[in-house]
């Protein structure tokens, strides 16, 4: 006999529904589920046979099994790097050629650069690291091109995309976090759900496909 599923539709159960019933119902994260298995209401995010569903509708729901290791964040992060540092690149070479900044964006460089000058190559740096993370993680890539490559994806509580503002709120932390040594990062293997400090402050998670 098929295992028979409930759901609660403007608080009334309607079933029974076979699984593959209920996944042609187009179904929602919190719609209320009576398991075969289980003796309460749950949402249907919280039922395991339900992932792979939403996996094929974009929704990764952040699990303990599928939450992004330091490593593959770390290979994701350095990729993006060398990106974002062509871009600074560019930048630091037109404030050059303006006069703006006079020293060559090199480390020896660097140590005799004046504070100002230190300070505008570090933001050659960190705008276009903003800019570009915002607009990855808000598009329908789900995070960076580095991410992309290593089958990462940026989701919030509920496995959705990040909207722009939530992008940029992420982004910003990060940058703060490059400013200061990257002493957020750190945060990843302390957190229970491997969270850096711009995922604890844009409450996100960083998901392997």
């Amino acid at each position: 006999m098929a295992q028979e599923y409930y759901i609660l539709e403007d608080g009334e159960q309607q079933g029974p529904y076979t699984f593959n019933e209920l996944k042609a119902m187009d179904l929602d994260i919190h719609t209320r589920i009576l398991s075969p298995l289980a003796d309460t209401w749950q949402d249907a995010c919280d039922l395991p046979e339900f992932y792979p569903y939403f996996e094929s509708q974009g929704i990764y729901l952040p699990t303990g099994d599928n939450l992004a290791s330091f490593g593959w964040r770390f290979l994701a992060w350095i990729i993006d790097y060398f990106l974002i540092s062509v871009s600074a690149s560019f930048i630091v070479n037109a404030l050059i050629a303006q006069g703006i900044v006079h020293a060559m964006p090199s480390y020896a460089a660097l140590l005799k650069a004046s504070p100002r000058e230190l300070f505008i190559v570090q933001l050659s740096f960190i705008i276009p690291l903003i800019i570009y993370n915002t607009v990855c993680e808000a598009s329908p890539m789900k995070g960076s091109i580095g991410k992309k490559i290593c089958r990462l994806v940026v989701v919030d509580i509920d496995g959705m995309g990040l909207t722009f503002v939530n992008a940029l709120l992420r982004s910003f932390g990060k940058a703060v976090s490059v400013f200061l040594l990257y002493i957020g990062f750190v945060t990843i293997f302390f957190t229970e759900h491997k969270q850096a400090l711009h995922d604890q402050l844009a409450r996100t998670y960083v998901v392997k496909l």
